[in-house]
């Protein structure tokens, strides 16, 4: 019978950021990336109903917060963060715009 080298990712593993950052050794770091952006889809329909632009605001800025914690534990890069934060931009500027063409 012929033995496989299986890698255990959670060799060695000492504390909770060691633990956290598994699912990114597994994924090339896209893990927690992934996770952001399907919470960020998931409160965007969730908060649907109190029409799309607050929706898109207030979901962006939690994931933006949320993105801070991560980014402090090492698990994603301020450029990820990005996104979010020119989405709120996006939506500011828009607003402006529409209520001063009015």
């Amino acid at each position: 019978m012929a033995f496989q080298n299986i890698t255990n990712n959670f060799e060695g593993i000492n504390t909770l950021k060691g633990l956290l950052n598994v699912p990114n050794l597994v994924t090339k770091g896209y893990a927690w990336v992934g996770l952001l952006f399907m919470m960020h889809i998931i409160l965007l329909m969730g908060f649907l109903p109190f029409g799309f632009i607050p929706a898109l605001l207030s979901s962006a800025f939690i994931m933006l917060i949320t993105g801070m914690f991560l980014v402090y534990l090492n698990l994603i890069s301020w450029s990820w963060l990005m996104f979010f934060l020119g989405e709120i931009l996006i939506m500011i500027l828009y607003v402006t715009w529409q209520e001063r063409s009015r």
